[in-house]
């Protein structure tokens, strides 16, 4: 069964493509600030930034993924370029942060930002959403970060951006500007509405919805939150958290994203920080739900995101775990592999959610040992389901340590916990993947 699994997922990886599964950016890539966009041809395209550098956010790039499932996800990089060959900006050579981007008047337009004070806002075309995006061209007057481009019922283009207060304006027609007199400050702030920045603005049922990050908590932009009105520029009042990704990574700082009806059901869109650093962020999705009142329940990060629970008689990447605690992260080694590492001693990775289809015997980790310690399987209660020893190692060999459980383990949809244990601040073990294994292995 692993083997069949793994021969799937190369399969995937060298076509580009990346399963069902959070994040849903393949393996070794990253796409941060996704903007989602239901096209005219019926796929769903989420519009991002590129990180490149623990150290740096985003890139001289732009990318886009594609999906007519929300299963399969494409990567198509570089679809707008800032510096060197394919630059497509030539009146500066910045990074280029997150992205919005419409189809309009039978051309796709990609409003893009950058660092560059003296260029910080403008838009591309492209006869695809995959590019080439070309004639790029500055929006006087927008001179911030994080563009979002809404179309009302009406046929009205609204332009938001900004940080920590937000602004507005309507679109000319042509999209060479802002209508003169049509911009808005203050729509809303970090004080009233805990809008940091990232902001898209939806609608649904006659109610406006601006979502955004959201520093309401621990003081950092974790979560993706909204706020509501019956009209575009306001007044809007803050309803509450969508999805906040705290957990994902040691060193998260922020979040960014939108929500999207997508064939029928309404979907969040996110990142997750990985590598112990603020940046080399993946895209992922949740599906929401509207109470009658149109308020969003808050949901959790998962590892299965928008797609059915997971198998976990089939081989789990370790590099899926959607919520963390401790000194442990997602770490990217060359050749683009990804796995757990930092594993220190009371650190803790959950995965979410499998459908447990029949009783569980044992469990096989495949592990690099370090340091060496202890796992330990629990489930989201705390209560424990048994433990293994893994003796030191070379810190380079992929070996298999079996855990047998001492109590039997609940059937249907559930969440796994490991918890590491160990004598030492040192590094005591990699994971690279586990799965359950039944009374027929």
């Amino acid at each position: 069964m692993m083997m069949r699994t793994g021969v799937a997922l190369g399969v995937l990886f060298a076509a580009g493509m990346a399963l069902a599964l959070n994040p849903i950016i393949q393996e070794g890539e990253f796409l941060s600030d996704p903007a989602p966009r239901v096209g005219p041809d019926g796929a769903l395209w989420l519009f991002g930034s590129r990180d490149e550098d623990v150290k740096r956010y985003c890139s001289y790039a732009n990318d886009v993924l594609e999906t007519r499932d929300l299963v399969n996800w494409i990567r198509h990089p570089g679809i707008l370029i800032s510096k060197g060959e394919g630059d497509a900006v030539p009146a500066s050579d910045e990074q280029l942060y997150a992205p919005d981007a419409i189809f309009h008047n039978g051309q796709w337009a990609l409003f893009y930002c950058m660092p560059d004070r003296a260029h910080r806002e403008g838009v591309a075309f492209a006869e695809r959403p995959t590019g080439p995006f070309a004639g790029a061209r500055g929006l006087a007057g927008c001179d911030q970060i994080d563009p979002s481009v809404f179309r009302d019922d009406d046929g009205t283009l609204y332009y938001f951006w900004g940080q920590f207060a937000l602004r507005g304006g309507i679109l000319k027609a042509d999209l060479s500007g802002l209508e003169p007199g049509s911009v808005r400050t203050g729509i809303i702030d970090e004080a009233r509405h805990n809008f940091h920045e990232g902001v898209q603005l939806t609608k649904r049922n006659g109610i406006y919805y601006l979502v955004f990050a959201d520093i309401g908590r621990r003081r950092r932009p974790t979560c993706i939150g909204y706020a509501t009105s019956d009209k575009p520029f306001g007044p809007y009042v803050y309803r509450g958290v969508i999805v906040d990704n705290y957990g994902c990574d040691p060193q998260s700082w922020n979040n960014h994203g939108g929500i999207v009806e997508y064939k029928g059901r309404w979907y969040v869109v996110y990142h997750r920080s990985t590598n112990g650093s603020n940046t080399m962020r993946k895209a992922c999705v949740e599906p929401i739900a509207f109470d009658a009142d149109g308020f969003i329940a808050e949901v959790e990060t998962t590892s299965n995101g928008a797609g059915p629970e997971l198998d976990p008689f089939v081989s789990t990447p370790a590099r899926i775990a959607c919520v963390m605690s401790g000194n442990v992260r997602i770490v990217t080694l060359p050749g683009r592999h990804e796995r757990l590492g930092n594993i220190r001693a009371g650190d803790t990775a959950t995965w979410r959610y499998f459908n447990v289809s029949h009783d569980v015997k044992r469990v096989a980790l495949r592990v690099v040992s370090k340091r060496g310690g202890v796992i330990e399987m629990r489930d989201v209660t705390g209560a424990s389901y048994g433990r293994v020893a893994v003796p030191a190692g070379d810190g380079q060999s992929v070996t298999e340590a079996e855990l047998t459980l001492t109590r039997t383990f609940p059937t249907g949809r559930r969440a796994v916990v490991f918890a590491f244990h160990g004598r030492s601040n040192e590094d005591l073990f990699d994971l690279e993947s586990w799965r359950f294994l039944g009374k027929r292995e």
